[in-house]
C-alpha cells in the first residue's frame, strides 16, 4: 500500500491567526499520515515541531499587506516545484500527497476551540493545541508587547502612553519587550527580547506574571503558553469572546480594557492584581 503524506501551507498570515486559524487545525489532520511537511515562516518551525517531518521555510516577499490568512503579495504558489526543491523525488514518489492551501478554516475568531470545523477534503476537524512551555531563560517579571504596525495604526499605544506606564512600576520589577523588531517597540528601562526565537520567547512568557499589550499576535501566543493577559482592543465585541473564550484553550485568565486608548493608571492597577496573586501563589508554593 502506498505511503500516504500531507502538505500544509505555506502560511502566509498573520502570526496570531497561525497560531488559532491554522496550526492546532494542521496538527490534528496530521495524526492520518505517514508523511508531514510544514511551510511557513523561517523560525516558525517550533510551533509545529511536535507532528512535521519536514519543515521547510517560506519567506513571502516584504511587500505584501498581512492581514489575517491572507498576505496581498503571494497570489500564487507551486507546492510540487518548492517541495522539489528539498525533498528528495524518491520521497515525493513514494506517497500519496493531499495539500491544505492557507485558509479562512471555519468562522474564525468565532469557532470555540471544542468545535469542529468542516474543511474540504479532509473532513470534520477539531484542532488540537499545544501548551509550549520552557523555563530555561531568566526570569522576567512582565513582558509587554509594543506593538507598532502599519495596518490598524489605531491598535498602536503612543510612545507616551508606554513611558507613563513604565514610570509607575517598583524598580525591582524587570519587564522585557517581546515581538519583532521592524513591528514594535523597544521602551525605555526594559530588557530588549524583540527579535527573540520562539522558543526564547515561549520561555519568557513561561516565567512571567503576565503580558501587557493591545490585541495582536504575541498576546495569542502568550494564551499558548499559559501567560496570563492584560489586552486593550478597538474591536471588544469581536475581541472579548476570542481571548477569553474562543482562542483560549487552556482558560488562561485574561482581563481586556474595552478601548484603544486606555489610561496607563489603568492598566497597572490590572498589573498590580497580577503582581500580588504571583505573590500569594508563589507564598503557598514555599509553605508547601
Amino acid at each position: 500500500m502506498q505511503k500516504t503524506g500531507v502538505v500544509f501551507g505555506p502560511w502566509i498570515g498573520e502570526f496570531g491567526w497561525e497560531l488559532f486559524s491554522w496550526q492546532a487545525y494542521c496538527r490534528a489532520i496530521s495524526r492520518k499520515y505517514d508523511k508531514v511537511v510544514v511551510i511557513s515562516r523561517p523560525g516558525n518551525n517550533f510551533l509545529y515541531s511536535d507532528f512535521c517531518d519536514d519543515y521547510l521555510p517560506f519567506d513571502p516577499p516584504s511587500s505584501g499587506i498581512v492581514d489575517s490568512h491572507m498576505n496581498s503579495a503571494v497570489q500564487n504558489f507551486d507546492v510540487i516545484q518548492f517541495m522539489k526543491t528539498s525533498i528528495p523525488q524518491e520521497e515525493l514518489n513514494t506517497h500519496d500527497w493531499n495539500w491544505l492551501q492557507p485558509t479562512k478554516i471555519g468562522n474564525p475568531p468565532y469557532d470555540h476551540w471544542r468545535t469542529p470545523v468542516r474543511i474540504p477534503g479532509f473532513g470534520d476537524v477539531v484542532p488540537e493545541y499545544k501548551l509550549y512551555r520552557n523555563t530555561d531563560t531568566k526570569h522576567v517579571d512582565i513582558v509587554i508587547h509594543a506593538r507598532n504596525r502599519k495596518i490598524r495604526e489605531i491598535d498602536n499605544w503612543t510612545v507616551d502612553a508606554w513611558d507613563e506606564l513604565i514610570k509607575l512600576f517598583p524598580k525591582n520589577i524587570s519587564i522585557a519587550c517581546i515581538g519583532s523588531k521592524g513591528e514594535s517597540l523597544h521602551l525605555d528601562a526594559t530588557h530588549d527580547a524583540r527579535g527573540y526565537c520562539l522558543e526564547q520567547t515561549v520561555s519568557i512568557l513561561s516565567n512571567a506574571k503576565c503580558i501587557i499589550g493591545p490585541s495582536s499576535g504575541p498576546m495569542h501566543l502568550a494564551t499558548l503558553t499559559g501567560c496570563p493577559q492584560i489586552v486593550w482592543t478597538s474591536n471588544p465585541n469581536q475581541n472579548f469572546s476570542r481571548y477569553k473564550y474562543c482562542w483560549n484553550p487552556f482558560c488562561v485568565d485574561v482581563s481586556m480594557l474595552k478601548t484603544n486608548t486606555p489610561k496607563p493608571t489603568e492598566v497597572y492597577a490590572l498589573v498590580e492584581k497580577y503582581i500580588e496573586k504571583s505573590k500569594i501563589i508563589e507564598k503557598y508554593l514555599h509553605i508547601s
